[in-house]
């Protein structure tokens, strides 16, 4: 079953069901043909897909549906107390927050005052604690190609012409051999032309080109 096909009957984006493959949540079989990596689900992967989005919305985690999927029975309960402790520290904090109204701040650091001896106790969320993920932007990363490759061809077939100007006359072969001269028309007419047809090819490319890790 294509891509399409699982996102009708699923109700997901293909962006949501790709994010779900690149996290290992499930693991449709792939198939490179034409240069391109075709995945094709299973009814079974359907089904996961339906499970991962109604316990996500429920708010689980990526990494305890994962344990879930590796070891249902010795993991799901952990992962169930998790989550049934976090939504406690929601309703405990909106015990204690729900009678401070931002009409009694007149800003950020206002707001912040009024709630800080409520949260002074509290730990930072762990993902403001830890650094960048070092997951790679492909879609950036084609794109860069792309337009590199396109200044490139660029200033080849820039070359190509001066030098073919260069052979009509002793005044054209003068001119063209100023370096402002050679140079000036190629950033003001090639370059920005490259760039923009690289940018669009670099996007175009990640688009067509699954990555599946």
């Amino acid at each position: 079953m294509k891509i399409k096909e699982v996102c009708a009957q699923t109700g997901l984006t293909e962006r949501a069901v790709r994010f779900y493959v690149q996290e290992k949540l499930v693991a449709p079989q792939a198939q490179r043909r034409g240069g391109r990596t075709w995945l094709d689900f299973s009814p079974a992967d359907v089904d996961r897909l339906r499970a991962i989005a109604t316990l996500r919305k429920a708010g689980f985690t990526l990494e305890e549906i994962r344990s879930m999927g590796a070891d249902f029975r010795g993991n799901a309960p952990n992962a169930a107390f998790a989550l049934r402790r976090r939504l406690q520290e929601a309703l405990d904090a909106y015990d204690k927050l729900r009678f401070t109204d931002t009409a009694q701040a007149s800003g950020l650091e206002d707001y912040a005052a009024l709630l800080e001896r409520e949260v002074s106790a509290r730990e930072l969320p762990a993902a403001d604690q830890r650094g960048p993920l070092s997951r790679l932007n492909w879609a950036s990363i084609w794109e860069t190609l792309c337009m590199i490759l396109a200044v490139i061809l660029a200033w080849r077939l820039y070359a190509w012409l001066v030098d073919a100007l260069s052979r009509v006359s002793d005044l054209f072969f003068f001119v063209f051999m100023n370096v402002l001269v050679v140079l000036i028309p190629f950033l003001v007419v090639f370059l920005p032309v490259a760039l923009v047809l690289g940018s669009k090819a670099g996007k175009w490319l990640y688009r067509h080109l699954e990555y599946v890790p």
